[in-house]
């Protein structure tokens, strides 16, 4: 018999120890630095943890609750986004948002949000509620300016007429020229302390002390404002129309400029070509006189020769063997083959004593 009992006690004993290292395990757990915890036992709170470190909890009947301890940022996405919210001037605008909150005071955290996933509504819903409340009692250019100090930047949509005179850029000059009395920080800061007040209720029976949510507004913004889809489109064919005429007006501006250029270039080749010309006509007047001059200073110089020569060309080109001429007594020819006779009688009597001597 005790051999069988101390058969049994062995597995029995390693089964208890193996529950104990269990029970053991399980009732302790750690909190790093980014986390708070809370420690319930059958859902009511026994106390909140701050600090990170180990810690241990009664197994099976209390549970840990982790919250994170840092800043949370929420912002609005495409299904959060304020639309068609109307101004007080009647502008109809889009407003992103975003907001920054953390947890302050975990028990009351737990017993008034119980989880992340609703606090995180809560402050959407009241930061959503804040803005709409605000923005609407304000003008736009109030939303969207801080001070009324000119602005540096400008699309020069005073230099095309045709933009200038449409009822639509009415918004823009308002805006621009507007006195500003609150301005976008003084406004952020109103509705920052509206979801303030808003995330603190009072507790019903009114005079007893407000509700304390164990959250904090640290922080709450706009991301982007901006007019509504049909808006926008109006806007963007008024851009698009302002930019066509910008264009045009830089083309036609090149076109001009481009023939001017081209009459320039045209009117200075005209010249360099008219002056070539006259100066061609020149060298060409010189030279031309210069070879008249020495052409008439040679005929000058050999007339009687060239007459002569000229003459006796003309002679030997009319005169043949059959031709017969009929000559008066003063024609040029008889008297020159008179005088070539007269030449050819006296040549032998001069020449005649050389043959004797």
């Amino acid at each position: 018999m005790s051999a069988a009992k101390n058969s049994v006690r062995g597995p029995a004993a390693i089964v208890v120890g193996i529950l104990l290292l269990v029970l053991c395990y399980s009732s302790m757990f750690t909190i790093n630095e980014r986390e708070l915890g809370v420690v319930l036992e059958f859902g009511k709170h026994v106390r909140s943890i701050e600090k990170p470190g180990l810690y241990f909890k009664i197994p099976l009947m209390q549970e840990v609750r982790r919250l994170p301890k840092t800043q949370q940022f929420w912002t609005s996405g495409s299904g959060d986004i304020l639309e068609a919210l109307p101004t007080k001037d009647g502008k109809k605008i889009e407003i992103s948002v975003w907001a920054i909150w953390r947890i302050t005071n975990p028990k009351q955290f737990v017993k008034e949000m119980r989880t992340v996933q609703n606090a995180e509504q809560q402050v959407l819903q009241r930061v959503r509620a804040g803005v709409r409340d605000v923005v609407t009692a304000y003008d736009l250019s109030e939303v969207v300016r801080s001070t009324d100090r000119k602005l540096t930047n400008s699309f020069g949509l005073a230099e095309i007429p045709m933009l200038t005179s449409d009822d639509s850029m009415d918004d823009l000059t308002n805006i621009e020229h507007a006195k500003i009395e609150m301005g976008r920080e003084k406004i952020m800061a109103e509705i920052r302390k509206r979801i303030e007040a808003q995330l603190t209720v009072a507790a019903e029976g009114g005079g007893a002390p407000t509700i304390d949510r164990g959250i904090e507004l640290i922080d709450v913004g706009v991301s982007n404002i901006g007019f509504t889809e049909s808006v926008r489109k109006a806007a963007f064919a008024r851009l698009e129309a302002f930019m066509d005429a910008i264009a045009a007006r830089y083309e036609n501006e090149g076109e001009q400029r481009k023939q001017e250029i081209i009459n320039e270039v045209d009117a200075e080749a005209e010249k360099i070509l008219g002056e070539g010309e006259e100066q061609s006509k020149r060298l060409r007047g010189e030279v031309e006189a210069e070879v008249i001059e020495s052409f008439a200073k040679a005929i000058r110089a050999t007339g009687d020769f060239y007459n002569f020569q000229r003459t006796l060309q003309v002679y030997e080109n009319s005169l043949g063997d059959d031709t017969r001429l009929i000559l008066t007594t003063d024609s040029d020819l008889l008297r020159m083959l008179k005088e070539l006779g007269e030449a050819g009688n006296k040549a032998p009597a001069t020449a005649a004593p050389k043959p004797a001597e």
